[in-house]
């Protein structure tokens, strides 16, 4: 069975006292979370930093997609946020300690999917967005949480549709394989992507409104459009499950066995969105600037919350005994845990 968590970090949160000590100094979030990066890939590329790797076999994950170049701040999602994640995961792949999955003839544990949650790293130039595909960026969201070139993200209280723009880059995303994501993507302009593409579309992180009516869920139609022939990851976020906290592993099933409803597990899988070993000081600091990302107070984001019995991101095996606790099948917990993806991504990138 191969793993993959179609929305995850780089791996385990590991801090040392050097690390802390230097994030105890940060005053902005990007400030914070460019250290622990820098830090903690110094000390993989001298060959320490051993519990990372533990953790990393400990959490059972072969590949994580990994967003890059949110940068954080007034600007994020800018084209220098971008460039310097790519190159700054360069240095772990040209050492050979991860693997860039460009397609999933490449995976080979550990890898990592580089990702985009938005397209204003590459503004209104189609020959960036190419340069990018060409460094090896698969996935790419149209829209974060706000309005862009390209349409309207979730959080627009009147969200438009896909713009003039936005079919050009749809079309560019379907020739040069890349997966047109649509998790933080409003209804009109999803459905507008939906309509245009000419391969099959992805949410890789969402949950279903109808369990829990929250801005950033799918509606039932939206998750059949996409599940159709797409995929549809589930993901793993405390207050994107419930409105109760703590989250528990119950509320996240809920939300898993809608989606399998409407679309079943061979179009379903587990984009996580979450590493539940935020240090306090980065909580403090990401939940002060959480609105510069267009949540909301009523969007409830609290990086320091955790769904019961998740811990950490090496728990992810805690995730699939759930599942086979549940009833699934062991068919059934393999697409669920990467298989769907892998199929879907083979269609696009293969």
């Amino acid at each position: 069975m191969i793993v993959v968590d179609t929305c995850g970090p780089e791996g385990p949160a590991v801090y040392t006292p050097e690390i802390l000590d230097a994030l105890a100094l940060c005053v902005t979030t990007g400030e914070a979370l460019e250290t622990i990066t820098t830090m903690t890939h110094d000390l993989l590329l001298a060959g320490e930093l051993p519990e990372f790797w533990r953790e990393w076999e400990r959490s059972g994950v072969d590949v994580s997609c990994l967003t890059i170049g949110i940068g954080w701040g007034d600007d994020p999602f800018s084209y220098e946020a971008a460039t310097a994640d790519i190159a700054r995961y360069g240095r772990l792949f040209d050492a050979g300690y991860m693997t860039h999955v460009r397609k999933p003839s490449d995976v080979e544990a550990p890898g990592l999917i580089l990702c985009f949650q938005n397209t204003t790293h590459f503004g209104d130039s189609l020959l960036r967005l190419e340069e990018f595909a060409e460094a090896g960026i698969k996935v790419m969201q149209l829209t974060y949480n706000t309005r862009n070139l390209v349409g309207d993200g979730c959080m627009e209280r009147e969200p438009g549709g896909l713009t003039d723009f936005g079919v050009k880059v749809v079309k560019k995303m379907n020739e040069l394989g890349v997966v047109v994501d649509l998790s933080h993507v409003s209804e009109r302009t999803s459905f507008d992507a939906i309509a245009v593409s000419d391969e099959p579309v992805a949410i890789t992180h969402a949950m279903a409104k109808s369990v829990y009516g929250h801005d950033r869920a799918k509606t039932d139609g939206m998750i059949k459009a996409v599940g159709a022939d797409g995929y549809v990851g589930v993901v793993a976020v405390p207050f994107f499950l419930t409105d109760g906290q703590p989250a528990t592993l119950e509320h996240w099933l809920r939300h898993v066995d809608h989606i399998v409803d409407l679309v079943g597990t061979n179009h379903t899988g587990i984009g996580t969105d979450w590493s539940p070993e935020f240090a306090p000081k980065l909580v403090e600091l990401q939940n002060a600037e959480i609105d510069s990302l267009g949540f909301r107070e009523e969007h409830a984001v609290d990086f320091g919350a955790k769904i019961e019995g998740i811990d950490a991101w090496a728990d992810w095996p805690k995730l699939l005994d759930a599942l086979r606790g549940h009833g699934y099948s062991e068919r059934e917990v393999e697409d669920l845990a990467g298989g769907s993806f892998l199929r879907y991504f083979d269609k696009i990138a293969g």
